[in-house]
């Protein structure tokens, strides 16, 4: 699987990365670097334990790091929960279901993390 194939695979932009990362050998190590950071599982840990700050703070770091490595898909479910959970931001929040939030990146993340994995497998 090439670097592109991977970036169609887990929902991401390789044009956007290639921008950011010229290297394929570059946006392959940084990628998957991804899986060794904890954000991630926090997010999904503070979701499930109803902990909002916790959340928003964990889903910010994700939107940034995914916003970086153009990993679209996660980006864009961690901006949407970092929004709802945003002090200030009470109407996104009266209209979000961030337990379905939650459970979508979930989800994604575990799709995300698998493809990653089965990638950094195959570069031997």
């Amino acid at each position: 699987m090439t670097v592109a194939e991977l970036y169609d695979q887990i929902g991401g932009s390789y044009n956007e990365v290639k921008m950011r990362l010229p290297m394929d050998p570059l946006v392959s190590r940084f990628v998957i670097k991804f899986l060794h950071d904890p954000s991630s599982e926090q997010l999904i840990a503070a979701g499930k334990a109803g902990d909002e700050e916790a959340l928003f703070k964990a889903a910010h770091a994700v939107k940034g790091v995914c916003a970086n490595l153009a990993i679209t898909r996660l980006a864009d479910l961690a901006s949407q929960i970092t929004e709802a959970t945003r002090e200030g931001n009470e109407a996104i929040r009266a209209n979000t279901n961030l337990d379905e939030l939650v459970a979508q990146f979930e989800v994604a993340y575990g799709e995300t993390a698998a493809a990653i994995r089965a990638f950094e497998a195959q570069q031997g």
